[in-house]
């Protein structure tokens, strides 16, 4: 029986030929990125991989699926969206800064990425450009504190909650020049950590924000955060008109392929959950938890009924969360099997391999 690391070994070398032997021409680069090359791998951590299309057919290799009960989703992030990243445009910058090439067309794809890396870097050193990016996170957090005033319900309150607090973490790394290597996993840690100039007030309320148990609290401590961000930075955010909440209809018909792909994605981040409950890292649980919740209910455009891991959510409990978890995820496969659904899962590599995806 193969452990995790060489499963993921596997699944790499496999990625890799298939490539060559099926994309050459079509195919760009493929990167990996995230714990498989920085370290911090568990039993449940499946590879970070994305490759950037150089035709249209090279969206063919996009793909999902299970092996041994954890999820891997080889997917493509065209040159634009690149170069959108390097500009701080989202917050994926592990995956050009921290990128491992496996797989090259050519040294002109090489080269263009390298620019990108240098592009990102030599973004991050000027004081006004990165000010400017921290001001249109903080404006976006500030949109999203508005929803929360309005929030009439826990799940709702928890979810934008955690999006303004990564939101805002975001902004301090970019306002110090940096970004958050290892992503989520330890943003919580290297915000404390890593920068030497950021008050406590703001590091001891990202954790608030996440301990707290009531709607009044979560909202309180969550406006008391973007203030204290704002005024570390020096920046002034101009109050708009109230947003109405963002509320997504569950759909009549069930589209089973769809949430069979989507299951294939987002099977790590189910893992992710568990894990974080197991090893009691309620900051990371919670931020997985959020991160998931946000798939779950964007799925309801394709059927997915309403589910809800965050209204429970205590920090003091994470074995509660990861019951809910599982009982979602149980439902969330039963739904679609009982609908024609088809997850490529598989017990093992050998099986993945015989089924010549």
């Amino acid at each position: 029986m193969m452990n995790r690391k060489e499963i993921n070994d596997k699944v790499v070398e496999w990625i890799t030929e298939k490539v060559k032997r099926e994309y050459a021409d079509d195919v760009s680069l493929v990167l990996l990125y995230g714990s498989y090359i920085n370290g911090t791998a568990n039993s449940k951590s499946d590879v970070d991989c994305y490759f950037i299309p150089k035709t249209e057919r090279a969206y063919n290799l996009a793909t999902a699926f299970i092996i041994d009960g954890v999820g891997y989703d080889l997917y493509s992030i065209p040159w634009e969206r690149v170069e959108r990243i390097a500009d701080l445009q989202e917050c994926m910058l592990p995956l050009i800064g921290d990128a491992r090439i496996i797989y090259c067309r050519n040294s002109d794809d090489s080269e263009r990425f390298k620019e990108m890396q240098t592009k990102l870097q030599n973004n991050l050193t000027y004081d006004e450009y990165v000010k400017r990016i921290a001001q249109d996170k903080c404006e976006y957090a500030s949109e999203l504190c508005e929803q929360l005033k309005i929030s009439d319900n826990m799940l709702q309150i928890r979810k934008i909650a955690g999006i303004v607090i990564m939101t805002l973490a975001d902004a301090v790394a970019v306002y110090n020049h940096d970004y958050f290597h290892f992503g989520l996993k330890k943003q919580y840690e290297d915000l404390k950590n890593n920068f030497s100039d950021v008050p406590e007030n703001i590091v001891i309320g990202y954790e608030q924000v996440v301990t707290a148990l009531t709607a009044a609290d979560i909202i309180d401590k969550t406006s008391n955060l973007f203030k204290n961000v704002c005024d570390y930075m020096e920046i002034t955010v101009k109050s708009k008109a109230t947003i109405t909440p963002n509320t997504a209809e569950t759909a009549k018909e069930i589209n089973a392929p769809l949430l069979a792909g989507l299951y294939e994605e987002i099977s790590s981040t189910f893992n992710k959950i568990y894990i974080c409950c197991e090893n009691r890292n309620y900051i990371l649980a919670f931020l997985s938890a959020v991160c998931l919740q946000r798939e779950l209910d964007d799925a309801k455009a394709a059927g997915c009924p309403s589910y809800d891991l965050l209204s429970c959510f205590d920090y003091r409990n994470l074995h509660k969360l990861a019951e809910i978890t599982h009982t979602i995820e149980n439902d969330f496969v039963k739904l679609i099997k009982n609908n024609g659904g088809k997850i490529k899962s598989f017990n093992n590599f050998e099986q993945f391999i015989q089924a010549n995806l």
